[in-house]
């Protein structure tokens, strides 16, 4: 083989003594550059700090308008995003997202999973979930129960439903009813009926007529006896007057009444004892009187005479 023959005067091209230096150099400042950029990005806190997976159950409806990478918020707050959607075994679908780890506190087994849209009718659908305040989910498996929204257009056009089978039976009712006061109104125009037998004769309505009058008789000549009626309610008020009056009076009185009556059962009460007094001066008297006739100097045989058999006033008793 041919073999390349070098002599002492060749020199190389570009020689430096700080080549290795500055490839040094080059290489940290890469690495630095790497971990700011993993750093910026969240891979090394997703590293250190894994997210939680979060299961939802969708409605049997569907996905209602979730996909992939739609976001998951945590009372307002964007706490994570769906990472895939799956069917299980039972044909029911569900979705899998990743939540940020600081949020897992306010998930509870009891929070609420709602798919909305951006907008009322359209754009991306996300999850927000409620903060909850029963038992803390068992982050192994988490698993919540996802509903979806109710979208306003389709509650307006349920509510014009229900109005339009509430009104149409009564629109059809008020229309059967005007079509029969017609043919009430026509019968009673050919003088069909009671009513319309009334209307049609002539001699119905002179009758009518007729008893107008004499009622406008009647009227006439109850006037006078309205008057007379006046004035006994005008006499009969003036004995009410008179006897309100007297009443008055009356119960003015009742305080002397009562203190006369209070006097005459004082006296009535006293009345037995000056009674009883009496009594016992007039025995003492009479005793007084017996004894003065018995004496010689008045003429008396001085025999003592014997007592009387009467009874006293004090032991006569009824």
């Amino acid at each position: 083989m041919f073999r390349v023959r070098q002599t002492e005067t060749a020199r190389p091209l570009f020689q430096n003594r700080y080549a290795d230096e500055w490839v040094g150099l080059l290489v940290l400042a890469a690495i630095v550059m790497f971990s700011v950029a993993v750093v910026e990005a969240g891979f090394l806190r997703q590293w250190l700090t894994p997210e939680k997976k979060l299961h939802f159950v969708l409605p049997e409806s569907g996905v209602a308008g979730l996909a992939i990478g739609n976001d998951i918020e945590v009372m307002g707050v964007h706490a994570g995003e769906i990472r895939r959607l799956k069917l299980n075994e039972t044909g029911r679908m569900y979705a899998e997202g990743d939540l940020d780890p600081q949020f897992a506190n306010f998930i509870r087994q009891d929070s609420t999973a709602i798919i909305r849209h951006r907008l009322i009718v359209a754009g991306a659908s996300y999850i927000e979930l409620g903060r909850g305040k029963g038992k803390p989910l068992d982050w192994d498996y988490a698993v919540l129960q996802a509903t979806v929204e109710a979208n306003p257009a389709d509650v307006i056009t349920q509510t014009v439903m229900d109005l339009r089978n509430k009104l149409v039976p009564a629109m059809n009712n008020v229309q059967l009813i005007t079509t029969q006061v017609n043919d009430m109104l026509t019968d009673m125009r050919k003088g069909q009926g009671t009513i319309g037998g009334l209307l049609v004769k002539d001699d119905v309505l002179d009758k009518a007529n007729a008893a107008l009058a004499h009622l406008d008789t009647v009227i006439a000549d109850l006037r006078p006896i309205e008057k007379q009626a006046g004035g006994v309610m005008t006499k009969v008020d003036g004995t009410m007057a008179n006897a309100r009056a007297a009443t008055a009076s009356l119960r003015q009185s009742m305080p002397q009444v009562q203190q006369t009556v209070a006097h005459a059962n004082t006296a009535t009460a006293q009345l037995p004892a000056l009674l009883a007094q009496a009594e016992a001066s007039a025995s003492s008297l009479r005793k007084l009187t017996d004894q003065l006739r018995g004496l010689w100097l008045l003429g008396g045989g001085g025999s003592k005479q014997e007592p009387s058999r009467r009874l006293p006033a004090q032991a006569v008793r009824p």
